[in-house]
């Protein structure tokens, strides 16, 4: 039988020694993990557990997304309020045809300015799901503009957390939670 107290004082205070900043305590964590089905979280197990209990957390310097749905804009000014006032994007617009959105297949340029500076990009369009190969681009902004910091994915496939940091937090954070993954995109 699974503790839930138990694996939330375990796991929870790892959130910090990673280094990202929840905006939740223990008790309000463990208690999210209560509305669960108990016999649903026997099934899952501790590691999966786990996954749960991050999602059940919100952070100042991360978000969860499933990339359905969310659309540019949205998730530049996600990127910008975990930065901590890092990065300022403005001029956000993904131009797509009507043609590309009623066959939902296509490309669509997505412009923007990080930092004041103009840049473009090339997205994949698929229905309403994001490019996540735009992650990646951004982080090639950040390195051309001398920027150290780099957007960081972990989570699971049902759920991705984003997170801007130095590339040490892929480290530490796969030392703290082994059950999941995380890279630099």
């Amino acid at each position: 039988m699974i503790d839930l107290d138990a694996l939330v004082k375990n796991f929870f205070p790892k959130i910090k020694e990673v280094g990202l900043a929840a905006k939740a305590d223990e008790a309000s964590v463990v208690e999210s993990l209560k509305k669960y089905p108990r016999d649903m979280l026997e099934d899952l197990g501790e590691e999966e557990i786990v996954v749960f209990m991050l999602a059940a957390v919100s952070f100042s310097d991360a978000f969860l997304t499933d990339f359905e749905g969310i659309g540019y804009d949205e998730f530049l000014k996600e990127i910008q309020d975990i930065s901590a006032g890092e990065l300022s994007f403005s001029d956000v617009n993904n131009n797509v045809s009507e043609e590309i959105l009623e066959k939902g297949i296509g490309t669509s340029e997505v412009s923007f300015k990080c930092n004041g500076e103009a840049f473009n990009y090339t997205a994949k369009v698929y229905y309403d799901w994001f490019d996540v190969k735009f992650i990646s681009f951004l982080n090639t902004v950040f390195e051309k503009k001398g920027i150290e910091k780099r957007l960081i994915v972990f989570g699971d496939p049902n759920g991705t957390f984003i997170t801007y940091k130095k590339p040490e937090f892929v480290k530490k954070f796969k030392e703290n939670f082994p059950m999941m993954k995380a890279d630099i995109a």
